[in-house]
């Protein structure tokens, strides 16, 4: 198992990409450690994720709350002491024209997916370092890249990923720790069935699929260092006129 002996904390894993993301770490042998808020789900995502005597352990916060993360990583440090990798995955996405797009809704947003990837790659930096080898993996989305209409509170939080992530991929560098960033396209996140070879097959990635390529970054080998990384559907990506 190429990540056997390493550690991992990812963020949002109690369901959906970030549950996935677990899964292929753990199932290349690394212990992970899964962040996200106390409560039911996360006590059956760590049930799910430990089948089988993989090393896995609840790591409860807030994202979005320094204090929590603080805590949280502290805690896996406590446990493992060591941290080799971590994915900054928590995030939300709401939809609205800009000029319908109320404060609520834009402090979530930046809140959940761009506070909470700074305050978790900051608790973890020291412990990062450490590791002379360690990776971060930024979940983005495509239009971190490109302008979206009808969702730019999203696309502004994402934008913000990226410059985080790459700042932190020039900082982090001298001291060997990997910064790369994933950008899907097309999720089908509600895990809805989708028959083979059909044109929704085309038009949808899974968890599962990111999640494998998440994995692969995060074996690389020590050398290897991934910048920004796109991800789509075959009907989503690149088409001629």
């Amino acid at each position: 198992m190429r990540l056997d002996g390493k550690v991992a904390l990812v963020t949002g894993a109690s369901r959906g990409l970030g549950l996935a993301v677990a899964e292929a770490l753990a199932a290349e042998g690394a212990a992970v450690a899964a962040l996200a808020r106390v409560g039911d789900e996360l006590n059956r995502a760590v049930e799910r994720l430990g089948r089988g005597g993989r090393r896995v352990m609840p790591a409860p916060a807030d994202v979005t709350s320094s204090p929590a993360v603080d805590r949280a990583v502290r805690g896996v440090i406590e446990q493992w002491g060591r941290l080799d990798i971590l994915v900054l995955n928590a995030g939300t996405w709401q939809g609205a024209p800009i000029a319908e797009t109320t404060d609520e809704m834009w402090d979530q947003l930046i809140d959940l997916n761009l506070k909470g990837a700074f305050l978790a790659l900051r608790a973890a930096i020291p412990a990062l370092i450490e590791r002379h080898g360690a990776t971060v993996i930024g979940i983005a989305w495509l239009g971190g890249w490109a302008g979206q209409p009808g969702s730019a509170a999203y696309a502004a939080s994402k934008w913000g990923l990226r410059g985080l992530l790459e700042s932190a991929a020039l900082e982090l560098k001298p001291h060997r720790v990997r910064v790369s960033i994933v950008s899907p396209h097309n999720i089908n996140s509600a895990g809805r069935a989708i028959e083979p070879g059909s044109e929704e097959r085309d038009q949808n990635l899974e968890p599962a699929e990111i999640a494998s390529l998440v994995a692969w970054i995060a074996a690389a080998p020590d050398h290897v260092s991934v910048g920004n990384v796109t991800i789509w559907p075959l009907a989503a990506g690149i088409r001629g006129r």
